[in-house]
């Protein structure tokens, strides 16, 4: 069993604006698409990345300072700059675009602009597959779930913002592992934070996502609790094709709403295995776009592998991510 990957043999800069409107929604549908051999300025990325969606700006500092649209993922000193780019460094482990944000963006893209010496691949989930498979029993007990999600960084339980729910009970992630650690050889302490105020963006408060997640917290947030919380459906309806998927962001689980708490564990184990029968490993080469749905999918990322003289090789992915708006 693998994810359902769309490639498609295209050059993008060539294609019409309704030409181009189709792929996010292949996306939708697929999860994964794949464009390969292409050859993109920034000005063209960026054109194509607002073509596909709508595109906050964000103020950090891996964003190109002229195309705010496309941001850095790399190990090269950005311009203008004294830091690398985002994820600069390491391993990243099972993660998608803001777990525990207010409403993070739908897609996420990356462009292969250098690739290391050696293979650093990227790996995808499907949660359509996933959850299409499950059997049926399964599906109709976790059907009106709400996945817990939250950190065990302090600087989390912190913040205020209009999304997070507080609870009393102290969260406990179901999973030992971490995206990814702090520290010289990871993600410095500084850009932590950074990411961290991020977490509130959205689409407005005039939208359904914005309603949906402030009756959660109507419903389920402690005024008197010490700790942060965000609940989100583990079964999520697509908000552009109407088809179901499993939303699991495997590092962030505490636990799930409507299920006793002593059966939160056994039930996480049965279907993080589940999941991870869905997936699709991509090894880069320069000039490979690669659209992931973040709304019913995961990814991670190998080690980036060192040179003769144990530094990290030089590697380059231009990354994009926005929100399905316009393009039905």
């Amino acid at each position: 069993m693998s994810a359902n990957v769309q490639f498609l043999n295209v050059d993008l800069k060539t294609l019409s604006d309704e030409e181009l409107k189709r792929i996010p929604v292949m996306a939708a549908y697929a999860t994964n698409v794949v464009i390969k051999r292409q050859d993109l300025s920034k000005d063209d990325y960026a054109r194509i990345l607002r073509t596909w969606g709508k595109n906050p700006k964000r103020d950090l500092w891996f964003e190109d300072e002229d195309n705010h649209e496309v941001m850095y993922v790399t190990n090269k000193m950005l311009k203008n700059t004294d830091r690398q780019g985002l994820f600069a460094r390491g391993e990243l482990e099972w993660h998608c675009n803001g777990a525990v944000a207010m409403d993070p963006e739908d897609c996420v893209t990356l462009y292969c602009k250098q690739i290391s010496k050696d293979p650093c691949n990227t790996t995808f989930s499907n949660g359509v597959a996933a959850y299409h498979d499950l059997p049926q029993d399964v599906k109709d007990k976790i059907e009106n779930t709400y996945c817990i999600l939250s950190s065990d960084d302090r600087n989390f339980h912190k913040l205020k913002m209009d999304h997070i729910i507080k609870t009393k009970l102290q969260p406990r992630l179901l999973d030992d592992r971490r995206v990814y650690v702090f520290g010289n050889d990871a993600v410095h302490p500084d850009e932590h934070k950074n990411l961290l105020r991020t977490q509130s963006r959205g689409r407005g408060e005039n939208t359904q996502v914005y309603q949906d997640v402030m009756a959660r917290k109507e419903q389920f947030n402690d005024p008197k609790g010490l700790w942060s919380c965000v609940y989100k459906p583990l079964v999520q309806r697509h908000r552009l094709t109407g088809v179901k998927g499993l939303y699991l962001p495997l590092l962030n689980v505490v636990g799930f709403h409507d299920v006793p708490k002593d059966e939160w564990k056994d039930l996480y184990e049965y279907l993080k295995n589940h999941y991870m029968n869905y997936t699709y490993s991509h090894e880069w080469e320069d000039g490979d776009v690669v659209l992931f749905d973040n709304t019913q999918g995961l990814h991670k990322r190998d080690e980036i592998p060192l040179d003769e003289n144990g530094n990290p090789q030089e590697r380059e992915l231009w990354r994009g991510a926005f929100w399905y708006e316009g393009i039905k």
